[in-house]
């Protein structure tokens, strides 16, 4: 009986020895695998990290970015409104001139055709005189 309980227990030791190695063995596949996800957790993390300030960085200058152009638009756009102000005011003013000019050569034509008469007017009666006074002598 001696031998038969012995040769059990050597079969449980063995037994007990053999599941040990296989928790051991599944205990550091287990320690692998987490590590493996530690690590990974770990740079996904860090990367995703770097991601989000470099978002954060070009947003950050986007905004600057927009904000000068939205600047510039309004710098040009008050530039444009002061040139156009400036181009009706000489249109305007070449309107002014351009109607004076055409009152002053009316005028002129009128002054010319006045002197044009006036000139006759005095040469016919210089002639009248003339002969008035040719035919008296």
């Amino acid at each position: 009986m001696k031998d038969k309980h012995s040769s059990e227990v050597i079969y449980a030791l063995a037994d007990y020895k053999q599941l040990v190695l296989a928790y051991r063995t599944k205990h550091s596949e287990l320690i692998k695998s987490l590590t493996f996800w530690k690590t990974s957790v770990v740079w996904l993390s860090v990367f995703t990290g770097l991601f989000v300030l470099v978002m954060i960085s070009w947003m950050l200058e986007n905004g600057k970015e927009s904000e000068s152009s939205r600047k510039n638009m309004e710098i040009i756009n008050a530039r444009a409104n002061a040139v156009s102000e400036k181009l009706t005011r000489i249109e305007d003013e070449f309107s002014r001139t351009k109607e004076e000019l055409k009152k002053k050569e009316e005028l002129i034509r009128s002054l010319e055709k006045n002197i044009s008469t006036a000139s006759k007017k005095l040469l016919e009666k210089l002639l009248d005189e003339q002969e008035e006074a040719a035919a008296t002598k």
